[in-house]
């Protein structure tokens, strides 16, 4: 055993001082008394100070080492395939009862290894009681499981994998297998025989739908065994109205058809498709006959209200860019002299995502609203600046605010070009600016001499940011021309410079995307969420099995882009209750299914669930899971709230759903077994030549045992004896007093 050194915080000179100084103590308190005798002196202020120097001694934490190398068996990880599959009972593998004999035998390797015994299929975990494994997970995640070995392999000198090699995934086992270093030894467990069958295996289709659209749907079918014979396929809703059927000819005995469906989307929100073949004489199975999934259906549109007040070309040009977008749905309102709409139908359920406001206005913030039928100033806005012909003065302008500047500002011609930005280098596109922003993604950069744009000489306004600058033509000096601001949930955008029509009417293409992608990704931007990029509450998948927990997860930043840990998440969880007798079990999507205004509506009429509070974790981020064991669409309302006052709400929808992965395909992948045991130097054998593991393993020299280093910190500190000890020496030293008469 070798002395490692002392474990404390106090500085080694104050602990000696103080031993020191209580030595000194108890011997000048022994030699005074004039009833003991130097040798009793001495005996007395020795058992103290012995007593003394083993509490300071133990204050210090000594720490001893030692090692030593002896002989063990070797580590063994068995991983164990849980998902559904391994209980299909085809050709000689009847099996749970197959695999129960195959786990009873393996339990037989224990008694010459050391054994950990680990499952996977929905996810890895140990898997400390083996007469518990049930079979009932949806998925093999094989894959990952492998990954985690990796994190492990400094534990163990190999693994023995329990599986048929049915896996979901494209990635190669193999490679995965190869970089643990470890030897795979393979226990191959199914069959490989083909039986008479049919089975959708894929369909394939956008996850995300958009309204009044057309979808398409393409389903693979896998036949084997009903050669010449039709089979027919179709498509339902939510509901079980039959959408669309097709008759399929067979005409192999092996066939795969792929066959397209195209649905009319009419809903909004959440929609779920199930797809089923007709059942065939003789089929082994009716579990793969099936197949659901959902698309998410979004009014993607956004609805955007024009209103013009003066005559100008521009305003042509911008109704134009914004009537070509697929993505906006325009609404044009034309404002006259007189304060009346030139349009006399006005559609009084207008609900506009971004409002246009284009020239100098003929009539008051609050004479506009009540003709528009909706707060103005509240939302979304752009303001494109043209100045007005005729010389009034509004009697309240100075409630357009802050433009209202601007209808008395000087004018003056200003130009995007080359040569005005030679001795700059900023682009054109953003001269002086940042090109970061948003405003300016995918507008491209503009190259030779620009029309001359005419506009207000104006100073940027308070709280504004500059996005666009321009060089007035007089004197050369810089002037906003796009200035933008953020204030709550609002976004505004004030252009103060107009004849952007000559870039649209230009000769050169480069010039008229010019400006059609800058008007676009104005509408862009003031449409999307400021708070958006600061909170984002998702789960981790849109689609869970019923015996798998939903996790959800939450990153939060406050307005200055900092990390904000002290909020709390409540994660509402409701089930839409026309769906309880509905068919509304659904495919796998990859990607978080956006919140939508029917989510948060469909929250109304549905019945809440559950309720949880995400953990914080650090760093903004909280993590929770429940457990929800009842199929159904479920949408949740994420609620953030600090200090007890409410700062964020979003919603969104996951499924539960029964899942039929696992009995689609149902041959054994023998090529990927045999490729991961050729790849890591192990073995593979079927379930029922289970004598040739245990030699391939003794051929390895798996069974043989190695040298294990086994190292030992000892802590005197942690032993009572220690503190015995003291009490003996301290107790000697009280009787001994008391035979002396001290006390």
């Amino acid at each position: 055993m070798e002395f490692v050194g002392f474990q404390h915080s106090f500085p080694v000179y104050l602990i000696l001082l103080i031993w020191l100084g209580c030595i000194a103590l108890i011997w000048r308190s022994y030699s005074k008394n004039k009833k003991l005798g130097t040798n009793e002196k001495l005996g007395l202020s020795l058992l103290r100070c012995m007593s003394i120097t083993i509490l300071f001694l133990l204050l210090l934490n000594p720490i001893f080492f030692s090692s030593d190398i002896k002989k063990s068996p070797q580590n063994i990880m068995i991983l164990l395939d849980s998902s559904e599959s391994m209980n299909l009972t085809k050709g000689e593998y009847k099996g749970a009862s197959t695999y129960r004999n195959v786990l009873n035998k393996l339990q037989q390797l224990e008694a010459q290894l050391n054994v950990e015994w680990y499952q996977f299929g929905n996810f890895m975990r140990p898997s400390s009681k083996i007469d518990s494994l049930d079979l009932t997970d949806s998925d093999t995640r094989l894959i990952q499981a492998i990954q985690q070995v990796q994190t492990l392999k400094e534990d163990f000198q190999g693994v023995l994998l329990v599986t048929d090699g049915i896996h979901n995934s494209t990635i190669d086992a193999s490679i995965e297998a190869e970089l643990t270093g470890l030897p795979f030894y393979v226990v191959a467990m199914g069959d490989t025989n083909g039986v008479q069958d049919v089975s959708i295996i894929e369909v394939q289709r956008n996850n995300l739908g958009y309204l009044n659209t057309t979808h398409e749907f393409l389903v693979s079918v896998q036949a084997d065994g009903y050669a010449n014979k039709r089979v027919i396929l179709s498509i339902r809703d939510v509901m079980g109205n039959i959408l669309d059927t097709a008759i399929l000819f067979i005409s192999s005995n092996e066939e795969s058809i792929v066959h397209p469906f195209r649905v009319f989307l009419k809903e909004t929100g959440l929609q779920s498709f199930h797809f089923t073949i007709e059942a065939l004489e003789n089929e082994w199975s009716l579990m793969n006959n099936e197949m659901r999934l959902s698309v998410q259906v979004v009014d993607d549109q956004i609805d955007v209200v024009h209103i013009a007040n003066q005559v100008h070309p521009d305003i042509r040009m911008v109704r134009d860019i914004m009537a070509t977008n697929p993505q906006i749905r325009l609404h044009t309102l034309t404002l006259q002299r007189n304060g009346e709409f030139l349009e006399s139908d006005l559609d009084s359920e207008i609900e506009a995502d971004v409002l246009i406001i284009h020239g100098e206005p003929w009539v008051d913030v609050l004479d506009l609203k009540e003709k528009v039928g909706f707060d103005l100033l509240s939302k979304p806005l752009v303001y494109l600046h043209i100045p007005s012909p005729v010389n009034r003065r509004l009697l309240n302008s100075s409630a357009w605010e802050p433009m209202h500047t601007w209808f008395s500002n000087s004018v003056g011609r200003f130009q995007l070009n080359n040569e005005a930005f030679e001795d700059e280098s900023a682009s054109i596109a953003s001269p002086g600016m940042s090109n970061e922003h948003s405003l300016l993604t995918d507008v491209p950069k503009l190259t030779g001499i620009t029309p001359s744009l005419s506009g207000i000489l104006t100073s940027p306004f308070p709280m504004h940011d500059a996005v666009l600058n321009a060089r007035y033509v007089a004197d050369q000096e810089n002037y906003p021309i796009i200035q933008v601001k953020q204030y709550n949930s609002n976004r505004m955008v004030l252009v103060s410079h107009w004849n952007w029509y000559l870039f649209y009417q230009s000769s050169r293409v480069l010039q008229r995307d010019y400006v059609d992608q800058l008007f676009s990704n104005i509408i862009y931007w003031l449409n999307s969420n400021p708070n958006q990029d600061n909170v984002q509450v998702n789960t981790t998948r849109t689609t869970y099995s019923v015996n798998e927990s939903v996790a959800f997860n939450a990153t939060l930043l406050n307005d200055s882009g900092q990390p904000e840990n002290d909020a709390s998440v409540e994660i509402l969880i409701y089930r839409d209750a026309t769906l309880k007798n509905s068919e509304y079990q659904v495919d796998r999507m990859d990607n978080q299914l956006p919140a939508t205004i029917e989510a948060e509506k469909s929250n109304n009429q549905s019945e809440l669930r559950f309720n949880m509070q995400l953990t914080p974790s650090g760093s903004g981020e909280y993590t929770g899971t429940i457990e929800i064991d009842e199929e159904g669409i479920f949408s949740y309302s994420a609620i953030i709230r600090k200090n007890g006052i409410e700062m964020h709400r979003s919603s969104a929808q996951f499924i539960i759903q029964q899942s039929n992965d696992e009995f689609i395909v149902t041959r054994r992948d023998n090529a990927l077994l045999g490729r991961i045991t050729s790849e890591t130097g192990g073995v593979v054998v079927e379930f029922n030549e289970l004598e040739k593991l245990e030699s391939g393993m003794r051929m390895n020299g798996l069974f043989e045992n190695v040298d294990i280093l086994i190292e030992k910190y000892f802590y005197p500190i942690r032993q009572v004896f220690w503190f015995i000890i003291v009490l003996i020496l301290l107790g000697i030293e009280w009787f001994a007093r008391k035979w002396y008469g001290l006390l």
